[in-house]
């Protein structure tokens, strides 16, 4: 069953051809140079999500083997086939957005599905590799993690510019980090890919209703909401945290801390929708925005508004307005 707004999509502009190089390139482009263009890999679902939706389910998946294939063909070349494998884990998450999307399933439901299937991807990943080099990634990067700690450590103990109460902080602070960083890196992990998923959906979802307009059914991020049962993990995992012993606790604050990121995002959206109730300038928009990624402090504080929005209902989302219109 096809749906209108699939039928009426915009096919100009990017064609076919250049949006397969485009895809290729951003493929390629983290294998060919990791050091420097590594953080792109964290963008590779975003053109395959839009390039999905933009040119429809078949020729999208057309668009996409040859994209693929035309990136292999290059990283054969170039010996850098292994690293363009890591690049592939992330393009099933722009699969399942698409998906999602044409399913008209909501966006949170959509990004809690691709979040499982990147979970998946990876997991599959690291644990063939982990096969084939007879060794664990994930003990190895704890490993990699301490060592770089000690080794930042050592330079400042044998820096002769600092005061003894200085490096008796620094030592403090270095001794807490190396011991809780390894029981908190599960709820990190599971916050970076959260955090991938999210800024793929909400970058993709901006820019097909720049180009495709009224034709998308989702709404504007400022209009998402998460699942109020959702509010259950933060209350449990503060429960764990506060009331019960190691390791119960420890779990606890792995759940806190992915809980702040989801009511993060939560948060993001709330602070997007008064913007836009305020007519706040774009300038001191991405302004605001950035102090707020910069800030630890504003992090926290959109947290706790996105967590308290359960109940306060900030954007009156819970409330049905005749007058609203479509676009938000």
């Amino acid at each position: 069953m096809s749906f209108p707004f699939f039928q009426a999509r915009d096919r100009g502009g990017d064609t076919f051809y250049t949006a397969t190089a485009l895809l290729a390139l951003m493929l390629l482009l983290p294998a060919l140079f990791p050091q420097k263009s590594g953080w792109l890999a964290s963008l590779i679902p975003l053109p395959v999500f839009y390039y999905q939706v933009s040119f429809g389910r078949r020729k999208g998946a057309l668009l996409l083997r040859n994209g693929i294939l035309l990136a292999a063909g290059v990283a054969l070349l170039f010996g850098s086939l292994p690293m363009l494998l890591f690049s592939l884990t992330l393009v099933p998450l722009g699969i399942a957005f698409s998906h999602g999307f044409f399913r008209r399933k909501p966006p949170v439901s959509t990004g809690f599905i691709g979040f499982i299937v990147l979970l998946l991807c990876w997991v599959l990943y690291w644990s063939g590799l982990a096969m084939i080099m007879q060794e664990n990634p994930y003990t190895s990067l704890l490993a990699e993690i301490d060592r770089g700690l000690a080794g930042g450590l050592m330079l400042y103990e044998e820096s002769t510019e600092l005061n003894p109460e200085t490096l008796e902080s620094i030592q403090r602070v270095v001794a807490q980090l190396r011991t809780y960083i390894p029981q908190i890196f599960p709820a990190l992990m599971v916050s970076g890919l959260l955090s991938i998923a999210w800024l793929n959906l909400t970058l993709g979802n901006l820019l097909l209703r720049k180009r495709q307009g009224r034709l998308t059914p989702w709404p504007e991020y400022r209009q998402w909401q998460l699942p109020q049962p959702l509010v259950w993990l933060a209350v449990l995992s503060g429960t764990f945290f506060i009331l019960l012993p190691a390791p119960l606790s420890m779990i606890g604050l792995n759940g806190l801390i992915v809980s702040a990121t989801l009511y993060f995002f939560q948060g993001l959206a709330i602070a997007a929708s008064f913007f836009h109730k305020w007519s706040v300038p774009r300038f001191f928009r991405v302004l605001i925005y950035g102090l707020i990624f910069i800030q630890t402090y504003g992090i926290i504080i959109l947290s706790f508004l996105g967590l308290i929005d359960v109940w306060a209902d900030f954007r009156k989302l819970e409330q049905p307005d005749p007058g609203q219109s479509n676009s938000a």
